[in-house]
């Protein structure tokens, strides 16, 4: 059994209010140009390197919000495996390395702009949930037996499938080969994590504005440990006896309850 809604995943709850809240406020106030990436006039002429981080914030259109809200949604099962602080670092290295990357395609590829919107930092989430969650089950869809994991991947390609074209497959080929690197622990990129300042200042400041009340929230934090057995739990702990208990039982969830592949993930982390 897996944990419902958003429980163990505050970052991504953060995510898609953010995203939901930065596209419509573009759209609303006709700001949608500061999303545009172009080598010229942008980067080149104007040095607006400024729009290597705009552009992530949020999409042009509303159809690719959607799209990309029903795949963040999905995509919550990583934070839960890496854990908060973890998958922090690794949106943040992913969008470093994943927009120099792109910005080294577009030089070889010849293109002038790509396809505005995130797409970097959601592929990068669909390659980490490609190596780090398990399958539960298999299905027939069409004919075909597939994995549960299919839902991802199938709202990643409906995220690409308008732009299947150079300007959206550049990004996205870059986010992926960015949690590559990443997953190599490429220049230590995997043991790098954000400072504890910025920690405390989400949890005081940002993480108010998208929580439920104090009462839903007790309830969703005692609820990790109800599918899970203790003693699963505390054998894990036992080899890992630095990591938070309602992290371990959120990663046994995960892994089926397989100790052996939650030690490999904490291991990882």
């Amino acid at each position: 059994m897996t944990a419902s809604g958003l429980t163990g995943a505050p970052l991504t709850k953060v995510w898609l209010a953010g995203l939901s809240f930065a596209s419509a406020l573009l759209g609303a106030f006709g700001w949608r140009r500061i999303l545009r990436l172009q080598l010229v006039p942008n980067l080149a002429h104007s040095h607006e390197a400024w729009r290597l981080l705009t552009s992530l914030m949020a999409f042009p259109t509303l159809s690719e919000l959607l799209t990309a809200l029903v795949l963040l949604y999905q995509l919550r099962a990583v934070e839960r495996l890496m854990g908060t602080r973890r998958f922090a670092a690794f949106l943040a290295v992913s969008g470093l390395v994943g927009q120099t990357l792109t910005l080294v395609g577009m030089r070889l590829a010849r293109v002038n702009a790509v396809a505005a919107g995130p797409y970097v930092l959601l592929f990068a989430c669909v390659h980490q949930f490609h190596l780090l969650v398990p399958h539960a089950y298999y299905i027939r869809v069409a004919g075909v037996m597939v994995a549960d994991k299919w839902t991802v991947y199938a709202a990643a390609a409906c995220l690409l499938a308008p732009r299947l074209k150079v300007a959206a497959l550049l990004p996205a080929a870059a986010g992926v080969a960015a949690s590559m690197a990443y997953s190599a622990d490429v220049a230590g990129l995997k043991r790098w994590r954000l400072p504890l300042w910025a920690g405390h200042f989400a949890q005081r400041w940002i993480m108010p504005l998208v929580s439920a009340t104090p009462g839903a929230g007790a309830t969703r934090r005692a609820s990790p440990m109800v599918d899970v057995a203790p003693e699963q739990v505390e054998l894990v702990a036992g080899m890992f006896p630095d990591a938070d208990r309602e992290h371990i039982a959120s990663v046994l969830r995960m892994v089926g309850n397989d100790t052996s592949r939650a030690a490999a993930v904490l291991l990882d982390s």
